[in-house]
């Protein structure tokens, strides 16, 4: 009988002690395979760089203004007795609708009107518009061909006046990306304006004849995105 007790008691021993293993070795097991911790996704360190934030959309609706100067005859005038038209200065302010296929390449159409107290003068055309994007910010180029003319008034105090030409611009700055649907730029522009003047002069005179002048101006707008940009 106390042979039959030591038997039982020493299987009992044996199941306790294996029992006690097994529970031990789960632990050990989920220490050895911890996961490691996950590493940063291309997408978030994307959106962390000052590269991330880049104007992109296929419209652009651009609102400018700024100061400006305007020379008529710097290159050429009317001729004659005529004296050259004074420099003047006035603000001039304008929009342009484009798209930029996606990315940072605009190409649109443009309007300006400068207000210089005795005429105005408005530009129309097209607008080309490349971008080189570095951190923060996008160096930006101008160049515009289109038709000018002014209107309202004229320095030569000319009647009967009829004119129209064509105009050259060409100017660099920055842009700023403020969210991904606008951003904020500024440019210096320089443009050639040429205009064939049709008219009376004072004395009865009428003269024909193109005048070429320059004109010097500091843009800032904003442009709003749309279609296509970036999701966040």
């Amino acid at each position: 009988m106390k042979y039959g007790v030591f038997l039982i008691s020493g299987l009992l021993f044996i199941g306790a002690t294996a029992s006690a293993q097994d529970a031990a070795n789960p632990a050990s097991d989920s220490t050895a395979e911890a996961a490691p911790a996950p590493e940063a996704s291309q997408d978030d360190e994307e959106k962390r760089s000052p590269y991330y934030k880049k104007v992109q959309g296929w419209l652009w609706i651009e609102g400018v203004v700024g100061p400006s100067s305007y020379d008529p005859d710097s290159f050429g005038s009317l001729g004659g007795s005529t004296p050259n038209a004074p420099r003047l200065k006035g603000p001039e302010g304008g929009f342009a609708v484009g798209t930029a296929f996606g990315g940072g390449f605009f190409l649109g159409w443009f309007y300006r009107q400068a207000n210089y107290g005795e005429y105005k003068l408005m530009k129309t055309g097209v607008e080309f518009q490349p971008t080189i994007r570095i951190p923060y910010v996008h160096i930006i180029f101008r160049v515009d061909l289109g038709f000018a003319r002014m209107k309202g008034g004229n320095p030569y105090g000319l009647t009967n006046m009829d004119n129209g030409g064509i105009v050259a611009s060409g100017g660099f700055g920055l842009r700023v990306p403020l969210v991904r649907w606008m951003s904020l730029f500024g440019t210096v522009d320089w443009s050639f304006v040429g205009l064939s003047m049709r008219g009376d002069l004072p004395g009865g005179t009428r003269a024909s004849s193109w005048i070429l002048g320059q004109q010097v101006g500091g843009n800032f707008g904003l442009t709003f995105h749309f279609i296509g940009v970036r999701k966040n």
